[in-house]
């Protein structure tokens, strides 16, 4: 069902637009998207088959070697003929035995059949010595059982562990990241474009009155200087739309780089600001590390098991071993066996000196690193649940502040249109509704980023199952 509706994502863009990308609908393009995401999911799946392998350190080692070779080396000769279990006593004719029998035979031990030097017993070519070339084929099939290597296969599965985990935790905090930033720029695609709406109601009180009052006499010195004020107000809320504008093109390119929805297709179902964050950001109610906090801590017990690895180069190893041998030449076809158990250790090894004490060091390091970011991270979620709950606070008396002033303006209007004000003391009424709306988009986007950021320190339980995010 998920990749149906992943398909329909991809191939409907244009009836998406027309009704409106929701936010869960848009995160999901998101997470079948984001190539950080699924890089870092692929590098921990990779670390998962590591930390498999590294369990099974207790199984033996099984392994076979076949190889067949031509050679007129003397000492594979004879060993192959020996491990034919064929060796003749001809085989150890030397030049000093210029009488022995084998020195009128070729290298197969048969009667020369030539005439040639090697048949004139002064000058015969010993067996031993000078064999000849010939070809032979060996099979081993071999077992190797680790009995105690020092504990350093199982302290490396273990860091293989703990890799595996940091990894798992990283790919979570690429996803806790991501969709604190398309929650981030998504919603306030939406303050942004009501802030447009409110200067354009602003816009359209400023040019209705304008067009029913003659203002630009300069002849009428007061009323000129109105004239001016709302001008000046006009190219001001012209600036703004062109800056706002501009913002939102750039979070909409975005959100397209992050979902591969295109920034033409992509329209905003508007929702209540708060309604919006309760419904997908949970508010931490107290400090919780997250998931990149977590990773880091995993890989930092990762680097103090490192001093334990390093400690087994100085513990002997010890393991049973057998080997099977199958050898095939020119006159027979034989076979062999070892089995046994071994001891190994090093006794002096200049580079291998020191090195545990410098894991230990370094593990330490690493740990005070983590208690330092992590008494960093408590102070930083501390400071958004504070700023958090004075920006709450804080809109709620500017949106009041708005409709007193929205009201201003219309009383403002009467009061002019009675004589009693000016057309500057409208002005800067005027001008009063532009920074208060400026204030309130600014509050809204600043109150967003502050919860969405929060939210990366919170837990993700059913809020976010709901939306997609496991």
């Amino acid at each position: 069902m998920k990749y149906f509706i992943s398909f329909l994502l991809l191939v409907t863009p244009v009836y998406l637009s027309a009704e409106g990308v929701g936010f869960n609908e848009l995160w999901k393009r998101i997470e079948e998207n984001s190539s950080a995401r699924k890089s870092k999911y692929l590098e921990w799946k990779a670390g998962e088959i590591a930390k498999d392998r590294s369990d099974k350190h207790w199984l033996p080692r099984v392994y076979a070697d076949l190889r067949t070779f031509q050679t007129n080396d003397p000492t594979l000769n004879f060993m192959g003929k020996l491990s034919q279990r064929s060796a003749t006593d001809a085989d150890f004719s030397t030049a000093s035995t210029r009488y022995r029998p084998g020195n009128f035979l070729d290298s197969n031990n048969q009667p020369y059949t030539t005439l040639n030097s090697d048949t004139m017993n002064l000058f015969a070519k010993d067996t031993l010595n000078y064999p000849g070339s010939h070809q032979y084929s060996r099979g081993t099939l071999g077992m190797d059982l680790p009995l105690y290597e020092g504990g350093s296969s199982k302290t490396f599965a273990a860091m293989n562990e703990k890799r595996s985990t940091g990894l798992k935790f990283e790919w979570l905090a690429i996803r806790d990241r991501e969709f604190a930033q398309a929650g981030f720029y998504y919603r306030a695609i939406q303050s942004l474009t009501d802030y447009q709406k409110r200067l354009e109601q602003i816009k359209k009180i400023e040019r209705r009155f304008q067009s029913n009052y003659s203002l630009g006499n300069k002849g009428n010195p007061v009323g000129y200087a109105g004239y001016l004020a709302l001008k000046s107000i006009q190219n001001q809320i012209a600036v703004l739309e062109k800056q706002s504008q501009l913002q939102i093109n750039d979070y909409k390119e975005t959100l397209y780089v992050l979902s591969d929805v295109p920034s033409t297709d992509l329209e905003i179902v508007e929702s209540d600001l708060n309604s919006f964050l309760d419904t997908y950001f949970k508010r931490p109610v107290g400090y919780e590390r997250s998931n990149q906090m977590n990773a880091q801590i995993k890989y930092a017990e990762g680097e103090k098991l490192k001093a334990e690895m390093e400690m087994a180069k100085f513990l002997p190893k010890v393991g049973a071993y057998s080997e099977a041998y199958g050898y095939q030449g020119s006159r027979n076809i034989s076979n062999a066996y070892q089995a046994g158990v071994y001891l190994q250790m090093n006794l002096y090894n200049p580079k291998d000196m020191g090195v545990v004490e410098e894991s230990k060091l370094n593990a330490e390091a690493a740990l005070k690193k983590i208690e330092e970011k992590t008494k960093e991270e408590e102070a930083h979620v501390k400071s958004l649940i504070q700023k958090e709950i004075s920006l709450k606070e804080s809109l709620e008396l500017i949106k009041e502040t708005v409709k007193f002033q929205e009201e201003q303006v219309t009383n403002m209007q009467r009061l002019f249109q009675s004589g009693a004000i000016n057309a500057i003391q409208f002005a800067e009424t005027l001008n009063k509704s532009l920074e208060l709306s400026r204030v309130l988009m600014e509050t809204e986007i600043t109150l967003l980023q502050v919860r969405t950021e929060a939210s990366i320190f919170s837990k993700k339980e059913d809020t976010n199952e709901a939306t997609g995010r496991n």
